[in-house]
């Protein structure tokens, strides 16, 4: 299911009334390849063209509401917009560029019922996937009062071949979701002792699943939002599966190929 779009959120530096966006928070992570790394086919890059729109009230001179969407739309590919848009809560339109318009007065409009300097910033990416698979990676920023923003990401893995947004249940074998999620907890291990504070992070803050996951060349890669597995300075976590650890529970063809 596609995370709505979360009006949460910017640092603020209240006192001297000044914006400050998260912008170290890492988009999906290029990870070190597995020790015997299969042979891996990236999916090729589909068409696209850019779906960006800025808004800032022009009258506004000091401590103003601002959206701002960095983005993509794939004219031969609609249904993949579509999923995009329906990620980002759009409403519905007769174009792209109609309905983040909307998006974005929507919250323009909020902003002003409330006279706060809220902010919206969402990214979104074409990365590429593995085999048939494409992924849009998305980083949703917001910041609508208190003491700091939040990024929601979320994943779009594309399958090119069936023309639709896949997921876990759709790679899996059957009876094979508790194996996955042993080994998803096994690379969480591994995660927890490269971090500075190990020890804390694990005696605060257990594993837990996701559904935030993208089939990249370099394996299987788990993302969390803030607070799901650590304090907010972990920002949002991303862990990291081998695809050697997945063969026999994931289906031959999300797997990287023999």
């Amino acid at each position: 299911m596609p995370y709505a779009l979360r009006l949460i959120g910017v640092a603020l530096l209240a006192s001297l009334g000044w914006w400050q966006w998260q912008a170290d928070t890492p988009a999906l992570a290029t990870m070190p390849p597995a020790i015997k790394p299969l042979a891996v086919a990236e999916a090729p890059e589909l068409p696209a063209k850019p779906l960006c729109l800025k808004l800032k009230d022009p009258a506004c001179q000091d401590r103003c509401a601002e959206f701002d969407l960095d983005a993509l739309q794939f004219p031969a590919t609609p249904g993949l917009t579509d999923a995009l848009l329906e990620n980002l809560d759009a409403p519905a339109g007769k174009s792209p560029e109609q309905r983040v318009l909307s998006l974005a007065q929507a919250f323009m409009k909020e902003a002003a019922e409330f006279h706060e300097p809220w902010r919206q910033i969402i990214k979104a990416q074409q990365l590429p996937g593995l085999r048939t698979v494409l992924v849009v990676d998305v980083d949703n920023y917001s910041y609508t009062g208190g003491a700091h923003g939040m990024n929601v990401v979320s994943a779009l893995n594309w399958d090119t071949h069936a023309q639709r947004v896949v997921s876990l249940k759709d790679w899996l074998l059957p009876n094979q979701e508790a194996a996955f999620w042993r080994e998803a907890k096994a690379a969480h291990q591994q995660w927890l002792a490269r971090q500075p504070d190990a020890k804390s992070l694990a005696d605060g803050w257990p594993f837990d699943k996701t559904d935030i996951m993208a089939l990249l060349p370099t394996g299987l890669i788990l993302k969390y939002q803030p607070y799901a597995i650590g304090p907010y300075a972990v920002g949002t976590p991303e862990i990291v599966i081998p695809y050697e650890r997945l063969t026999g529970i994931f289906k031959p063809e999300y797997l990287p190929l023999r």
